[in-house]
């Protein structure tokens, strides 16, 4: 009899940490400091600094001095460009916790990118507006 009992207590051990729904994810950014986010930040700043106005407008960033674009170290927009970037790229996976570089762009753009993402050899990039609408997801 203890022996049973044992075996359903730890049947239903199992069960209820099986069952246990997926624990929040959490998303941080890189350091302004990091090569990837100092890359990033260069390859933003020459898009909107450029005069190639076309791939300026695929990005659908505006046209900024490179000292209106920044790396974002911040805790709560860190949370936001990831839940957001999850949102758009995961395609109904389950979301991941996630380290990100995030690029303001003047006061209506954000540029995310997760280094860890990659879709076959590009990585991930999403524009997003201020309100954290896609704008458009290139790969790079």
């Amino acid at each position: 009899m203890y022996n049973a009992l044992k075996e359903t207590c730890v049947c239903l051990c199992a069960l209820m940490v099986w069952a246990h729904p997926a624990r929040a994810q959490s998303y941080t950014c890189l350091p302004d400091t990091a090569e990837r986010a100092v890359i990033e930040h260069d390859f933003v700043v020459d898009l909107v600094t450029g005069t190639d106005t076309a791939t300026r407008n695929a990005y659908k960033l505006p046209s900024v001095s490179a000292s209106k674009v920044s790396v974002v170290t911040t805790a709560s927009v860190c949370r936001q460009a990831g839940a957001a970037y999850n949102a758009t790229v995961a395609n109904g996976r389950p979301p991941v916790s996630r380290t990100l570089v995030v690029i303001k762009v003047g006061t209506t753009r954000y540029v995310v990118f997760d280094p860890s993402e990659h879709a076959g050899e590009y990585h991930m990039q999403v524009v997003f507006d201020s309100h954290w609408s896609p704008l458009i997801w290139l790969g790079s």
